[in-house]
């Protein structure tokens, strides 16, 4: 891809961080020409130390920005001088550092710096870069169901229509058109069994005909056995549900698919003397919408990660003062960063030193030169699987939510945050209807199916700034910052209209259920109150629904 196709303000970013670097090579060279003059017995020690950190420097770094020979040249000095120093005395030493350091510094010499090619790096980063702006499906926003049967594609889209799902009901040969002019959409359900045609034939034939496999593959079956499961897998299906359908699983996979879009971007800390190479990789991750944090001095490490709060730690090995060891573990002595991704990022190519180092509390090891796609790839999948953590550490198993403890503190937070800033805080608590009556009609598996659906619309239908919880069994928790009464009435009661409209089945038996809710707002309660007060005042008139009937919303008296 040609550097015409970067807008002109990121291309000009580029070639200035580029000039930096070549001024900075110019100046590498000077260092290293003044070192080797009078390098002696005396000084060797600390001398070659200083040639040492330049070199393993520029071969991390060079490559990056163009210069492959440099960067490979100064690698291979570099490992020569290491496994020199075990082998032989400072007067050998002396000698072979000499000769190989005068030689590296005549290829920079032979090097046109100005004039150097910007062929490697230009066009890995125009290529990166243009990723910030790709072409949007037309199909953006909607859910297919790649369904024949009439019937079950009615009755699936009726159920997932509750959830604030836009579905587009197709057969296969339809999408195949579909697909053809627009893209394909946010999410993609085919009904294994329920068309006429050889699954993994056809599917591949649609991948393949068109631009691509879609971005979330959810694959129905009544069979899934090996066989089937593998077909779903060729085809790079990211999901498979065993029909009949748990409604409130598939809508699960459908968030997970539909919302991976819509999260918050990685907050990423960079560690590294190389000021240049930092500039470049932070330009590049902010140009696919991460937030970047250069951290130049590590004696304030602990201050800045806790102001920035990253989500991985991207650390140099070789610092002139600190070993990236030195820092990882001086983190990890801090208990909230404890499960921090630390991720390595060095010109090491010693698969023992690499493994050694990832003893000391690292994730993952990271070669320099790497390219621009492998390391936003990396930093995204540590992100994504730290997130996954926490959210088994924080949240309810069964419903994705927040758990008791958790929604509590928020809501202790959020009602500073209103105080502090003088908004209106509401707080919702709600609660299924007869729960009881459904566990003992049906069973404990279908009431939590039950359960499960419900937390799927209270995810769904409330708004990303509102934070949801399970506060206990079928009782739910929901903090609304910045929402007056009223609306937060509108809001939940839409819901609870929503609820009463979803169909349930067990032993061939269809029902539904109800649920009943109190809602408060902070600015018509005392000040002195606290968030467990206001809770407290919710959860009164929850039961003033209750009493005077259930399927229904109560304020505060």
């Amino acid at each position: 891809m040609s550097k015409h196709n970067v807008p002109e303000e990121l291309q000009a970013e580029i070639q200035a961080i580029r000039d930096q670097y070549k001024e900075r090579l110019v100046s590498d060279k000077s260092k290293l020409t003044s070192l080797l003059d009078g390098l002696s017995l005396t000084n060797a020690n600390q001398r070659v130390d200083e040639i040492h950190l330049i070199l393993h420097s520029i071969s991390g770094s060079a490559g990056t920005f163009g210069f492959d020979k440099i960067s490979e040249e100064a690698r291979r000095i570099d490992e020569k001088l290491k496994e020199s120093a075990s082998q032989f005395g400072q007067d050998t030493i002396i000698k072979l550092i000499s000769n190989d350091v005068t030689r590296f510094c005549q290829l920079l010499d032979r090097t046109s710096v100005h004039n150097a090619s910007s062929s490697s790096e230009s066009a890995s980063t125009a290529k990166t870069l243009q990723k910030t702006n790709p072409s949007r499906s037309a199909h953006e926003g909607e859910v297919w169901l790649i369904e024949e049967n009439e019937q079950l594609a009615a009755q699936f889209s009726k159920q997932l229509v509750n959830f604030n799902f836009k579905i587009n009901t197709v057969t296969l040969k339809e999408a195949l058109k579909l697909v053809d002019k627009g893209g394909w959409p946010d999410a993609t359900i085919i009904d294994m069994d329920g068309h006429p045609f050889n699954a993994t034939a056809d599917f591949k034939t649609l991948f393949t005909t068109t631009e691509g496999a879609p971005k979330g593959l959810i694959m129905l079956s009544e069979n899934d056995a090996f066989d089937q499961r593998i077909k779903a897998a060729k085809i790079r299906a990211t999901s498979f549900l065993k029909k009949p359908i748990n409604l409130s699983e598939l809508v699960s996979h459908l968030e997970a698919v539909v919302n991976e879009e819509k999260s918050a971007q990685p907050r990423v800390m960079l560690i590294d003397d190389d000021k240049e190479l930092c500039s470049l990789m932070k330009l590049e991750l902010e140009s696919q919408g991460m937030q970047v944090s250069i951290l130049h001095d590590v004696r304030n490490i602990v201050s800045e990660l806790n102001e920035f709060r990253p989500e991985l730690l991207l650390l140099d090995m070789e610092m002139p003062e600190y070993s990236g060891i030195d820092i990882a573990l001086l983190v990890r002595q801090n208990v909230q960063f404890e499960s921090l991704p630390i991720v390595y990022l060095s010109a090491e190519r010693n698969l023992d030193k690499q493994t050694e180092a990832l003893l000391f509390d690292a994730d993952d090891f990271l070669v320099k030169p790497i390219s621009n796609e492998r390391l936003i790839s990396s930093i995204r999948s540590r992100v994504h699987r730290a997130r996954n953590l926490e959210q088994l550490i924080s949240r309810d198993g069964l419903t994705g939510l927040l758990k008791h403890a958790t929604i509590k503190e928020h809501a202790d937070r959020e009602l500073m945050r209103a105080r502090r800033e003088k908004t209106a805080l509401s707080i919702i608590m709600l609660d299924i209807d007869h729960f009881k009556r459904v566990n003992d009609t049906y069973g404990h598996s279908t009431g939590d199916t039950v359960i499960a659906s419900l937390a799927a619309l209270l995810r769904h239908r409330f708004r990303q700034t509102d934070i949801v919880g399970r506060y206990g069994g079928e009782e739910f928790l929901v903090i609304l910052p910045n929402t007056q009464e009223q609306e937060a009435f509108k809001i939940v009661d839409r819901i609870r209209i929503a609820f009463s409209e979803m169909e349930f089945s067990a032993d061939n038996q269809k029902f539904s259920c109800t649920l009943s809710a109190g809602c408060i707002c902070s600015s018509h309660l005392p000040d002195q109150m606290d968030a467990s007060e206001l809770i407290e005042t919710a959860d009164k008139a929850l039961y003033e629904s209750k009493r005077n009937g259930r399927n229904q919303v109560s304020t505060q008296q």
